[in-house]
C-alpha cells in the first residue's frame, strides 16, 4: 500500500459488494431498506439508503417516514439512494414518480446527495430536475450512455458515475467538468482499483491524478464524509 493510496483512497461511489473493499478504498455501500447497518462500518465504509423502484412493496409513506426519522440520520449514511425511475421494471410508473418526488424533497430536507437508478427515463428525469430545482446534487449511477446523453445530463447539472463498462467520450466529458465518479455496482470480484486503472488509461492521465481529484470531489459531494473525519 503506497502513501498516495492512504492519502487519496479509491472512491467506490456505489457498490453492493462490500467484501471487495480494502484499506485503499472508500466505499459507499448501497443498502436495501430492510438491511441493517453493518456493525463493521468504520474507517472508509459508508452507506446510502433509499427506495429502489424495483421494490414496489417498499414504496410506501411508512418507508419514507422510516428513512427520515431513523435510517438517514445514521452518521455513516452519506447519501439517499438508490432512488430512481425505471420504465422497464414492473412497478407502476406513476407510483415511481410519486415516491421519487418525495425522496427528492427528503434529500433536500436532510442535505443529502441523491443517488439515482435510471432506465429509459432520461427526459423525464431532466424535466423533474428543472421543475423541482433541488439544492442537493444528483448522481446517476452506472452510466453507460453515449456522449449526447451525457451532454444533456451535464448541462442540467447531473453528476455521472461510471462502472466497468463506459463510453470513453462520456467519461471524458463528465471528468472534464468535475462531475465524474467511479463505481463497482453489483459486479462480484471487481475491484474499484481496476475500474480506476481503466478510466485513467481512457482519460490519458495518471492513476495518482485521478485518485486525488475524485477523492477531493467526494469530500464535497458527500458532506458527511467530512463530518466523520475527513482525511482517513
Amino acid at each position: 500500500m503506497t502513501p498516495e493510496e492512504l492519502q487519496f483512497p479509491y472512491v467506490d461511489a456505489h457498490t453492493h459488494c462490500p467484501e471487495e473493499g480494502d484499506a485503499t478504498s472508500l466505499q459507499i455501500h448501497s443498502l436495501h431498506l430492510t438491511e441493517a447497518m453493518p456493525e463493521h462500518f468504520a474507517g472508509r465504509s459508508f452507506a446510502s439508503i433509499g427506495l429502489h423502484p424495483w421494490q414496489a412493496e417498499d414504496l410506501t409513506e411508512e418507508s419514507l417516514l422510516l428513512l427520515e426519522e431513523k435510517l438517514l440520520t445514521e452518521p455513516r449514511v452519506v447519501a439517499l439512494g438508490e432512488a430512481g425511475l425505471d420504465r422497464v421494471c414492473s412497478t407502476p410508473y406513476s407510483k415511481q414518480l410519486h415516491f421519487f418526488r418525495e425522496e427528492v424533497k427528503l434529500a433536500d430536507r436532510l442535505d443529502l446527495p441523491l443517488i439515482i437508478h435510471l432506465v429509459r427515463a432520461q427526459d423525464d428525469l431532466v424535466r423533474l430536475k428543472k421543475e423541482l430545482r433541488p439544492h442537493s446534487p444528483w448522481l446517476i449511477h452506472g452510466f453507460r450512455g453515449k456522449p449526447q446523453q451525457a451532454e444533456q445530463l451535464l448541462r442540467s447539472g447531473f453528476y455521472l458515475s461510471f462502472g466497468r463498462h463506459f463510453h470513453s467520450e462520456s467519461l471524458a466529458l463528465a471528468y472534464g467538468q468535475g462531475r465524474a465518479f467511479l463505481e463497482t455496482d453489483d459486479v462480484p470480484n471487481l475491484s474499484i482499483a481496476s475500474v480506476y486503472s481503466e478510466a485513467s488509461r481512457s482519460l490519458g492521465i495518471s492513476l495518482e491524478e485521478l485518485r486525488e481529484k475524485l477523492y477531493a470531489q467526494a469530500l464535497t459531494f458527500f458532506p458527511r464524509l467530512l463530518n466523520e473525519g475527513g482525511n482517513y
